[in-house]
Parts: C-alpha cells; sequence; structure tokens
C-alpha cells in the first residue's frame, strides 16, 4: 500500500515538472536555474498581483475622481469561507442606484442591515465605489496583500532558499 502511495505521488510530482518546464527554460534564458517551488511561488506572486493590482488602481483613481453618498447596507454576507462583509447600496448625483460588495468586514457602523454608510464612488464609473473612512483597515489590508506578493517573490528568487 504504501509503495503504491509512493508511486502515485512521485508520478505527480513528476507532472507538476513537466507542466513547469516552459518557466524553467524561460527562466535559464535570464540566467536563473530555479527549483520547481520557486518556480510556483513565482506563479502564485504573479497571480495575487493581478489580483490586487487592479483593486489598488481604482483605489488611487478613487482618491483624484471622489464623489462622496450616503449608502445603506443592503446585506451581510455571513459565508464560513471569509470575514462578513456587507453589500452597499447608495444612489449617485444621477439618481442611479449602485450596489457594490465591500471588501472590508463588518465594523460597529455596518454590522446591521439598514446601516447608514458614507461611500465614496468615481461620477465617471459608479460602479467603482468604496466605503469611505476606515483608513487604517484600508491600508491593513491592502499591505497584507502586497507583504504576501513580496514574500511568494523573495521565495522565488532567493538562491537555494528551497530545493527541488
Amino acid at each position: 500500500m504504501e509503495q503504491s502511495w509512493n508511486s502515485f505521488w512521485g508520478s505527480v510530482a513528476q507532472a507538476f515538472h513537466h507542466a513547469l518546464s516552459p518557466f524553467r527554460a524561460l527562466a535559464e534564458v535570464f540566467g536563473y536555474a530555479p527549483s520547481d517551488m520557486q518556480i510556483w511561488c513565482f506563479l502564485c506572486g504573479v497571480f495575487v498581483l493581478v489580483l490586487v493590482v487592479p483593486h489598488t488602481y481604482g483605489d488611487l483613481v478613487l482618491r483624484r475622481r471622489r464623489a462622496y453618498a450616503t449608502g445603506k447596507v443592503v446585506k451581510i454576507d455571513m459565508s464560513d469561507d471569509a470575514p462578513n462583509t456587507p453589500t452597499i447600496e447608495f444612489t449617485d448625483r444621477q439618481g442611479h442606484i449602485w450596489r457594490f460588495d465591500s471588501n472590508l468586514p463588518v465594523s460597529d457602523a455596518t454590522g446591521s442591515v439598514g446601516a447608514v454608510v458614507e461611500v465614496m464612488y468615481d461620477p465617471q464609473r459608479p460602479s467603482r465605489a468604496r466605503e469611505a473612512g476606515r483608513p487604517v483597515m484600508k491600508a491593513a489590508h491592502t499591505a497584507l496583500w502586497y507583504t504576501i506578493v513580496a514574500g511568494l517573490m523573495a521565495l522565488a528568487f532567493w538562491p537555494g532558499l528551497t530545493a527541488n
């Protein structure tokens, strides 16, 4: 039984090793000889970066073109996968109703359906909206994601840090 189990995981490791061959070849062109783990760390870091950069760009655009509105919590996502987060609805200057899911966990101000919340949105693209205020939580949230990216990239490029 143990031999078949080891054989199975050996074949899985070999399949992953072959799947990484294009990335290994590309790294060797630039003078690197990364281990499989370093390549996976790099790919995961790039994946997380692709998810985080558009959100950061949206935050920067909001700082420049911001408009404020009063919103209302219409739903709270209480899934077990992540912290509870509110869905907030607001009306823009033209009278259109918009709804967005906050990426921040509920707070005292957003902890109940019907709670009034100040919203910051982009007048040129009102679908780009965030809760106004809570700068420490926003900074911690952004710092956490960029720390994850930096950690993965450090693992990917630190010579000899991970063995093949």
